[in-house]
């Protein structure tokens, strides 16, 4: 799978879209240090001009009716939760459709949008911003109460140099 990865980007799950439109061949990911457009569903902004964090949305064509395919951003969530849990030993709950949640707060949205034509998938992207050692002092106040990191979580400081390989 090819990898695209940029230091800031206005949106992974919007580059992935270009990058189809450009004839870039499946499956691949795009990778950014920060989004100056993240969004979630509905449209409602995700914060994500953190380099602490993971911000990775993957294009790929789901072989599967958009009917089977409308439950994916809630399985998605569910096996990061459940790998999460694996890793680190704490319980991590699916906040249905599409978030982790850690003790109520926030820790990990996830975005799936298709585009379809003729009653099929032709492409599909799956974003995911999973706060990992953000420094939540500068999230935006009105999700101090609300959001999460990974380093919270586990009470861990990770350092922000071991994610740079990704970008």
């Amino acid at each position: 799978m090819e990898i695209f990865r940029y230091g800031a980007i206005d949106s992974t799950n919007t580059e992935c879209f270009r990058k189809f439109d450009m004839g870039q061949r499946t499956p691949f990911a795009v990778v950014a240090g920060i989004q100056t457009q993240g969004r979630g569903q509905f449209g409602r902004v995700w914060y994500s001009a953190d380099t602490g964090n993971l911000y990775i949305s993957f294009g790929f064509i789901p072989h599967q009716s958009p009917q089977k395919f409308q439950n994916y951003s809630t399985i998605v969530a569910q096996k990061i939760a459940d790998q999460l849990c694996q890793i680190f030993g704490l319980v991590f709950a699916v906040k249905s459709p599409n978030d982790i949640c850690f003790n109520c707060k926030k820790l990990c949205g996830i975005l799936t949008e298709s585009r379809i034509a003729h009653g099929r998938i032709v492409f599909a992207v799956t974003g995911i911003g999973l706060n990992i050692a953000g420094d939540l002092s500068k999230f935006p106040k009105t999700l101090w109460s609300t959001a999460t990191t990974l380093g919270d979580c586990c009470k861990k400081k990770f350092h922000v140099q071991r994610w740079k390989p990704w970008w």
